[in-house]
């Protein structure tokens, strides 16, 4: 009996040194590829000298990106124009049909797959696809929008609170929710896309849709205007708030905010598109690998940016903040990414109206 049980220990040690050091083979693996593959990109990126972005992130969270990318690959001179997504498809398209070569990589979340749609984005997949929460194989996913169901602990008692994004539109919380414009290309809108997609349900959508107009409440054009309203006690919920202004404002302020974890984050994708007619494309692709190495995540992180990168460790990663049960709900509805106004006017508007 004894000699039996030492045998299924030892298969089981076995076993666990087999897996493990698989695990690290393929980790070294990876890394030895993403070394080539970026030392490549970085000799012909030399060559090009400059690097254009366009992009909708804050001008300082540019600037700091931008500085740590040429810190790690000097000789790469950075440029940036930084503007509004339909701003910045409206250049990119119109430049593009003039044939024009003057951006490199437009770093948004709703703007490349417009500019794809239109064929003026490069296809190009990343070496790292395997280590991110969501994959794109045209254009890497560098950061993620996470959407969260936030309540202020205040106005709201843990024994009221719904339990999913599902559980809003119940009548109850009338009055009490700060709600985003649904018939806008905004976050709620991005919920409803990913919602409509995860059910495959279009009774249970339309109710939920029709649920919440039930509530009667204004609805707001600026999700962080919208947020502060929570965070100052006007309303009870945010539907919904994103994760870093909801986490940043209880740890470094002390707001009295909390988020539902029984509510699944809804993710959204942040890219780096890189133009059809880049002047510059290695260096395009060098900062798409980069920005989603560990290097460049940290570099997003410490503005407040969330990782697309799984494991990566972060205040306002999914790991840290919801339980492993909970799953993230992300959008794949090809005509909403590529044409959000197209599928605004087709599914919500029918029910909402205006």
């Amino acid at each position: 009996m004894a000699k039996k049980i030492l045998t299924a220990a030892a298969v089981f040690i076995l076993s666990f040194v087999l897996v493990s050091g698989g695990a690290v083979l393929a980790a070294s693996a990876a890394e030895d590829t993403y070394n080539k593959v970026t030392s490549a990109l970085y000799e012909k990126a030399k060559q090009e000298g400059a690097l254009t972005i366009y992009s909708v992130w804050d001008v300082e969270h540019l600037v700091a990106i931008l500085g740590a990318f040429s810190k790690r690959y000097p000789g790469i001179k950075t440029n940036y124009w930084q503007g509004r997504n339909p701003e910045i498809v409206t250049r990119v398209i119109t430049e593009f049909r003039a044939g024009q070569g003057t951006v490199d990589a437009i770093l948004s979340d709703n703007a490349p797959p417009v500019i794809r749609a239109a064929g003026a984005i490069m296809p190009y997949e990343t070496v790292q696809k395997d280590f991110l929460v969501l994959h794109d194989p045209t254009m890497p996913v560098v950061s993620l929008q996470i959407q969260a169901l936030v309540y202020n602990t205040k106005k709201m008692k843990p024994e009221d609170l719904p339990k999913s994004w599902e559980d809003v539109a119940n009548p109850k919380y009338k009055g009490n929710i700060a709600l985003d414009d649904p018939m806008r290309s905004g976050p709620l809108s991005t919920q409803l896309a990913a919602l409509k997609g995860l059910w495959k349900d279009d009774a249970r959508w339309a109710r939920f849709v029709k649920g919440l107009k039930a509530l009667n409440v204004p609805v707001h054009k600026s999700t962080s205007a919208m947020f502060r309203l929570v965070v100052s006690g006007e309303y009870g919920i945010a539907m919904p708030a994103l994760l870093h202004d909801a986490l940043s404002e209880k740890e470094e302020k002390g707001a009295p905010v909390e988020v539902i974890k029984t509510s699944a984050p809804i993710v959204f994708p942040r890219f780096a598109g890189i133009y059809a007619k880049a002047p510059h494309p290695n260096a395009a692709k060098l900062l798409g690998e980069w920005l989603i190495s560990t290097q460049g995540q940290a570099a997003l992180d410490s503005v407040g940016r969330e990782a697309s990168r799984k494991g990566f460790q972060s205040k306002t990663s999914i790991e840290a903040v919801y339980p492993a049960s909970i799953k993230p709900i992300a959008v794949h509805d090809k005509v909403f990414l590529e044409d959000p106004k197209k599928w605004l006017d087709t599914n919500v508007k029918p029910l909402w109206g205006g």
